[in-house]
């Protein structure tokens, strides 16, 4: 996933699970997300985000 294509409230997926987006950091190339089922908030390189268009506000279709 690039991290250009990252705002802040997107909901992603990783393998920690599913949260929202609530900070970016370009510098280190990570986003602090909160997590949905318990609200904690991690930092998560953007590599280990999993791509998943499913979950991204705004669609009017379905995958």
């Amino acid at each position: 996933m690039d991290i250009k294509h990252l705002t802040k409230g997107m909901w992603v997926e990783s393998y920690h699970g599913v949260g929202k987006v609530i900070g970016i950091d370009h510098q280190h190339q990570s986003v602090i997300v909160e997590h949905r089922e318990d609200h904690q908030l991690q930092s998560i390189d953007i590599v280990d985000l999993i791509e998943q268009p499913q979950l991204h506000t705004g669609c009017d279709q379905y995958y």
